[in-house]
């Protein structure tokens, strides 16, 4: 038996015994939470099969959700009467989802069972469907396949030392890829990683990827600041901590404190990816024993020359990047840094940790000039320190917008990838 039908086969049993599981994983306790309060009606989505065209789009969780939100609102806008459909697989983006209005139905994607996958697609029954990103699901694939529907991949991406790309994971990987009408690539080098996988060069295109697009399209959008009418940029040099970790965060205090000895003028804002309380907590009693003043954005909504502003709120850090002259994105102390493209939309220069494997987007803003890896508590001191001169923090904040730029246009490109997949344009000549 192969790889794919055993798993195909042993999926039932696994979905099965997943409740057991959960009193132990909490995410997994969520999960399945979701999937049994706000199931997927397929009487609603057999309601829409007099429309076309019919898609499935599938995010893992919120950060492929954002390169997803741009492609549904741009299949809304080409085909106003279509019927589209969005399932996500991880609970974190449960309450992110509630504000996708360019889809028809929404929900948690079920436990990847041949039966679950073969009842969606019978109640829709979609013209293509796709994944965003990476997050393939090998049942929902096969039972595409047998219903003569395109399954595909947009905005895909393929780092070496994904599992996919290693063994064991390859031994999934290779004939599940092989399976899709379509790769639409993010880069040109993760179309050649998709090719070392097996996946026909006929089959493979590079589309980019929406976050570009996204960013661009938000900062048009001119959000009010959450520092108020300037947006906090009155005075010092800013720099602007962007999904911070502790790691980062004392690095950053340390330097920021030996930094105010030569300009007394500069300001921190920190963006903690988790701004619990505890978090919070943890940054005052850090900042004091620097002898540094700290306040949360819930105490006081500005900057101050030799202070440090916390972000005790979510879901505003690319308003606030607006505020700044430099970035650090944080994560690259950790298990990886996050999304670099909100800053670098800004025209900031981007500073980041050494962990930077999997974002191929971090590694080439930095092969563009537009970024910098800092190993370390002196080498971010010191490249902080460069980025206080004008003419250096100007180029380098250039280089950043320029790369951005320069990815635009994924949405369209990906929009016409779908289409020849299904059949609604002519391929690209060979």
């Amino acid at each position: 038996m192969s790889v794919l039908g055993l798993y195909r086969a042993l999926s039932p049993v696994a979905a099965a015994l997943l409740p057991l599981a959960a009193p132990f994983a909490p995410k997994l306790r969520a999960q399945l939470a979701w999937r049994r309060e706000a199931p997927l009606d397929r009487q609603a989505l057999a309601a829409l099969r007099a429309r076309s065209p019919r898609l499935w789009l599938h995010a893992a969780s919120a950060g492929e959700l954002e390169q997803a939100r741009p492609i549904l609102d741009g299949l809304r806008a080409r085909y106003p009467d279509a019927a589209l459909m969005l399932t996500v697989a991880s609970p974190s983006a449960r309450r992110a989802v509630e504000s996708v209005a360019a889809a028809d139905v929404v929900g948690p994607l079920p436990a990847d069972t041949p039966r679950a996958m073969r009842r969606l697609l019978d109640a829709l029954r979609p013209d293509a469907v796709a994944a965003v990103k990476w997050d393939l699901w090998p049942n929902l694939v096969l039972e595409a396949e047998r219903e003569g529907c395109p399954a595909l991949l947009l905005g895909g991406v393929l780092s070496p030392d994904s599992g996919r790309a290693r063994w064991p994971g390859r031994l999934l990987a290779v004939p599940l890829h092989a399976r899709l009408a379509g790769v639409g690539a993010a880069s040109e080098r993760d179309a050649l990683a998709f090719a070392a996988l097996g996946v026909p060069a006929g089959r493979v295109a590079v589309t980019g990827d929406t976050r570009f697009d996204r960013v661009l399209a938000r900062v048009a959008e001119g959000r009010p600041s959450p520092l108020g009418g300037t947006g906090g940029a009155a005075g010092g040099a800013c720099l602007v901590a962007g999904s911070s970790w502790p790691p980062e965060e004392d690095m950053l205090l340390d330097a920021f404190r030996a930094l105010l000895d030569e300009r007394a003028d500069l300001r921190l804002l920190l963006v903690p990816h988790e701004p619990a309380a505890e978090a919070v907590a943890r940054l005052r009693r850090s900042a004091a024993a620097r002898q540094l003043p700290l306040w949360t954005l819930s105490e006081r909504p500005a900057l101050a020359d030799g202070g440090v502003c916390v972000a005790d709120r979510v879901g505003i850090l690319p308003e606030l990047y607006a505020a700044g002259e430099i970035a650090l994105v944080g994560g690259g102390f950790g298990r990886g840094v996050h999304s670099v493209l909100e800053p670098a939309a800004r025209g900031l220069p981007v500073l980041l940790g050494p962990r930077i494997g999997r974002a191929d987007e971090a590694r080439r803003l930095v092969e563009a000039g537009g970024g910098y890896v800092v190993e370390d508590g002196p080498s971010l001191l010191a490249r902080w320190r460069a980025l206080l001169d004008p003419q250096a923090r100007g180029a380098a904040g250039r280089a950043a917008l320029d790369f951005v730029r320069a990815g635009a246009g994924a949405v369209e490109r990906s929009m016409d990838f779908l289409d020849a997949a299904r059949g609604a344009l002519p391929p690209e000549p060979a």
